[in-house]
């Protein structure tokens, strides 16, 4: 009796743990086999897709809003690009709400600052067309704007601007953006007047210099104004107005083209930020003659296929400029749409819309490798 008692000892004491050391043995072989099953999947699901399965559209969206009409142009402008590459391109002007409802987008363009809306099941970039909304006192980008895979930025990405992005926990994404727009086949248009845009803020509304210069503008009978009516630019423009443009991504180039001739001036952030607004792109699309102040990025980009004037002088010298431009277009015609044809080349070779999104469209396959890689590292965390 003694030596079975034994024998049923020694079974509960060494059977009861041989057979959990195999039942751990079981679940972290399990265990390993899963996370080998989802690391397979990462890696050869994509490859299968490729070559396996008929090619899918890339399918974006766009978050804009109706109130905001720079944004809203711009907005357009890319759902007519990427619907020119086959793309379907979902646009939303309601900050992001309704994009919600849709499924398998490859990526998210956010053209508002201060959007609380981000998409979960896809890479999502931010535009910064200019630094003033985006990054703090200390020229920080805004805590807020880390939680974007990427930003679309006006100004250049180069090494020395990246300080300005202190992520944590991840690497800088960034493309060039610029406020363009889809292409525009060449026309020769009639010169047939100076159309510019009203100013609605900045220092060309705000300085006595500029509500006089416009004010002379207006009252010259060669210039049309076009834009939004706001009390800060109503006293500077007497004459000449001639109402407000869709923002629907194409009428601006008809409105330009009935004209000719366009008169650009930034404002002093865009200047002191040498950076463009989207008018020289509007410009140089149309195919329209172009009279500029001497922001650096047009000078670079745009040299000697656009004439020029120098805002440090006074009202009346600003003026003069101009108007004496205006009698040099009038007295030599081919040579003034001999430089529209060549800002539109440049246009055409270095600034189409669908260029930039094709670029982006690059940068999202190296930002979802990224987030594979992460999540590698992470099912290495847990094994």
């Amino acid at each position: 009796m003694k030596r079975r008692a034994c024998k049923c000892s020694f079974k509960a004491r060494f059977g009861t743990s041989l057979i959990n050391d195999r039942t751990s043995c079981e679940v972290t072989t399990l265990k390993k086999t899963f996370i080998f099953f989802l690391i397979a999947v990462i890696f050869f699901a994509p490859i299968y897709f490729q070559f396996f399965t008929p090619p899918q559209k890339v399918r974006i969206g766009i978050v804009s809003h109706a109130d905001y009409c720079g944004e809203r142009e711009v907005a357009w402008r890319i759902k007519i690009a990427a619907e020119s590459l086959g793309w379907e391109a979902f646009l939303d002007e309601k900050g992001g709400r309704k994009l919600k409802k849709q499924k398998n987008l490859d990526w998210v363009i956010c053209l508002l600052a201060k959007n609380p809306y981000t998409p979960k099941d896809c890479p999502s970039y931010q535009t910064i067309f200019h630094p003033f909304h985006f990054l703090n006192s200390k020229g920080k980008l805004r805590t807020f704007y880390e939680k974007y895979s990427g930003y679309l930025l006006t100004i250049n990405p180069s090494k020395k601007f990246a300080h300005n992005f202190p992520l944590k926990n991840k690497p800088l994404f960034s493309s060039l953006f610029y406020p363009t727009l889809q292409y525009v086949e060449y026309k020769e248009v009639p010169l047939n007047d100076l159309m510019t845009m009203v100013p609605v803020w900045s220092n060309r509304v705000e300085d006595e210099k500029f509500k006089k210069f416009y004010k002379s503008l207006s009252q010259s009978g060669f210039a049309k104004f076009y834009g939004i009516r706001v009390r800060a630019n109503r006293e500077i423009i007497d004459q000449g107005y001639m109402g407000t443009i869709p923002f629907d991504g194409t009428s601006v180039i008809n409105i330009l083209q009935k004209h000719g001739i366009v008169l650009i001036l930034h404002s002093d952030k865009h200047n002191q930020a040498q950076i463009p607004s989207s008018r020289i792109f509007e410009a140089a699309a149309a195919s329209t003659v172009i009279i500029s102040d001497e922001n650096e990025f047009v000078k670079k980009h745009f040299g000697d296929a656009v004439f020029y004037v120098d805002t440090s002088f006074s009202a009346e010298e600003l003026y003069r400029q101009v108007e004496n431009h205006m009698l040099t277009i009038r007295q030599n015609p081919k040579a003034a749409l001999a430089m529209a044809k060549k800002a539109h080349q440049i246009f055409v070779d270095h600034f189409l819309m669908s260029d930039q999104l094709l670029k982006i469209h690059a940068m999202n396959s190296e930002v979802k490798k990224q987030q594979q890689q992460q999540l590698i590292s992470l099912f290495g965390v847990l094994e």
